[in-house]
C-alpha cells in the first residue's frame, strides 16, 4: 500500500514539475515579416527576449518582435511562415500553409483551415518558404560581445585629378579598435583609427597623418554567415605634407572623410577579416581631394 501512494506521490510531483518546465521553458515569436518560431524560453528583461531555437541561443529586442507568447505549449525548436494570399476575387487570407497539393492549397487560418483552388491565388507569396532560419544577425554570442576588436589594413589609393594627374596613388597602413562598449543593437560599432598613407612621385611627395572616429555596420544576407557585408563612415583630421623639391614643402591639418563598403565573411576563431572599397577626401580651403581604392583589413576578438 505504502509503495503504490509512493508511486502516485512520485508521479504527481514529476507531472507537475514537467508542466512547471513546459510553461517557463516555451515561447512562441513571429517578426514582422511573418517568420515564427517555436523556441526555448531563456530569459527575459525590459528591453530583451532571449531563446535558444536548435541550441543556439538568440537575444532579440522586443521592439523588433511583432508579437511572442511566453506561455506557449506548442512544439520546440519549430518555426512557420505566416503567408498572405491575395485571392481574385479580392479577399485576402492570412495565415500558415498546412498542406500542399497539385492544384489545392489547405491554409490555417483565423477561421480554420480553408482549402483555396490555385487558380483562385492572386500572388505568388504561397512558394515561400515554410520553414524559415532564425536570423543569424540575433545569434548571442555573449564572449564576443563582451570583447574588444583591434587590428589593422593596408590600403591602396589612386587619388582623382588634378592632383593624380602628378602624383602615384597613395599607399599605407591603418591601426584600428572597436571597443565592446561602443557595440550597440548586434549590428553598429563605434571605432577609433589611426592612419598614414604616402605617394612618392617624380614632381611631389606626400605623406599623410589621420585619426577618425567611425561608425561601423554589418549586415549579413539569407542568414549564411558568408554573405556578412559591411559599411563604414569615418569622419577626422588629418597632418598632410606636400613636398615639391628638397628645400620647398607644405604642411597643413585639414579635416577629412571616408566611406567604405566590403565583405568579412572570412573569419577564423577570434579573428575576422574585410575587403573593403575605401573612397577618401581631404578637405582643404582651396580645393578637396579625393582618392578611391582597395583596403584590406584584419583583426581580433580580445
Amino acid at each position: 500500500m505504502n509503495s503504490l501512494k509512493y508511486f502516485q506521490l512520485t508521479t504527481i510531483v514529476c507531472f507537475f514539475f514537467s508542466t512547471i518546465s513546459i510553461s517557463l521553458n516555451a515561447a512562441e515569436l513571429r517578426f514582422p515579416n511573418g517568420d515564427g518560431f517555436y523556441a526555448e524560453f531563456v530569459y527575459e528583461d525590459e528591453r530583451m527576449l532571449v531563446v535558444r531555437f536548435k541550441d543556439k541561443e538568440y537575444k532579440i529586442p522586443k521592439k523588433e518582435l511583432e508579437y511572442y507568447d511566453l506561455s506557449n505549449k506548442g512544439q520546440l525548436n519549430n518555426s512557420y511562415k505566416i503567408t498572405i494570399l491575395s485571392l481574385k476575387n479580392g479577399s485576402v487570407i492570412k495565415g500558415t500553409i498546412a498542406e500542399r497539393k497539385k492544384d489545392e492549397i489547405i491554409i490555417k487560418s483565423e477561421l480554420g483551415f480553408l482549402t483555396i483552388s490555385k487558380d483562385e491565388i492572386k500572388n505568388n507569396n504561397s512558394e515561400t518558404d515554410e520553414h524559415p532560419e532564425f536570423p543569424i544577425v540575433y545569434l548571442a554570442n555573449d564572449k564576443l560581445d563582451n570583447l574588444t576588436r583591434i587590428g589593422g589594413s593596408v590600403s591602396f589609393l589612386p587619388l582623382f585629378a588634378p592632383l593624380g594627374t602628378q602624383t602615384p596613388p597613395l599607399y599605407g597602413i591603418s591601426l584600428f579598435t572597436e571597443p565592446a562598449f561602443l557595440r550597440f543593437k548586434n549590428t553598429y560599432q563605434l571605432g577609433f583609427k589611426y592612419e598614414y598613407l604616402q605617394s612618392t612621385g617624380p614632381i611631389r611627395e606626400i605623406s599623410i597623418h589621420s585619426g577618425f572616429t567611425y561608425l561601423y555596420q554589418s549586415k549579413v544576407f539569407n542568414s549564411n554567415p558568408l554573405l556578412d557585408f559591411y559599411g563604414i563612415v569615418g569622419l577626422g583630421i588629418s597632418s598632410v605634407n606636400y613636398k615639391y623639391d628638397q628645400s620647398n614643402s607644405k604642411v597643413g591639418a585639414n579635416p577629412s572623410a571616408y566611406f567604405e563598403l566590403g565583405w568579412q565573411g572570412l573569419k577564423y576563431g577570434p579573428s575576422f577579416y574585410r575587403f573593403g572599397w575605401k573612397n577618401q577626401c581631404f578637405f582643404e580651403i582651396e580645393k578637396t581631394h579625393c582618392g578611391s581604392g582597395l583596403e584590406i583589413t584584419g583583426g581580433m576578438n580580445f
